[in-house]
């Protein structure tokens, strides 16, 4: 397997999810909105010189209120909006789901996240669930239910969670990026 930033022949593949709203971002807006800067898009494929896109997902910086925040970070936060890391699109083929991809690209979001982070600063990972499946599965991996909103189910992952579901993540013997 392997994950890199969206091709412009990515999307023209006809990826399937089971959720067109998804399907038709990838064939119609990932690309763009990469090239545009308003998100960065990256599938994972087979090989590099696989055609066949097996899932992808959106990165980007983005902000969230103290008072969202507040149930899963705890303490005295600042009056202004937090930045944090926002997966804005995710989802993998339906031939594929259950098969480990999702964990995968979740895994490459965290990692790409951390290293940002130690940049720009975030104090972690948001995104909002489509589903109840969709949540079940982000839950897994770490990340919270904020509850505030049952129609959006936004959720939080901490940075220091971020960190510690990466070390999980890495091979024995394979040292984990730095924190």
């Amino acid at each position: 397997m392997i994950i890199r930033r969206i091709a412009k022949r990515d999307g023209e593949g006809g990826f399937s999810c089971g959720e067109p709203t998804l399907d038709s971002f990838l064939a119609k807006r990932a690309y763009g909105n990469d090239h545009a800067g308003i998100g960065r898009a990256y599938v994972i494929l087979d090989s590099q010189d696989a055609d066949e896109v097996l899932g992808f997902y959106t990165l980007s910086a983005s902000n969230a209120t103290p008072a969202m925040l507040q149930p899963v970070l705890g303490g005295v936060l600042p009056r202004y909006p937090l930045p944090v890391s926002y997966i804005g699109m995710f989802a993998v083929a339906t031939g594929q789901q259950g098969k480990g991809i999702g964990t995968e690209l979740m895994i490459d979001a965290m990692m790409r996240s951390a290293a940002a982070a130690e940049d720009v600063g975030s104090t972690g990972m948001f995104l909002h669930s489509r589903d109840e499946n969709s949540t079940a599965f982000y839950e897994k991996l770490g990340f919270t239910s904020l509850g505030i909103d049952v129609t959006n189910r936004p959720m939080f992952m901490p940075m220091g969670t971020v960190r510690r579901m990466i070390a999980l993540s890495a091979p024995r013997g394979v040292p984990a990026p730095p924190p």
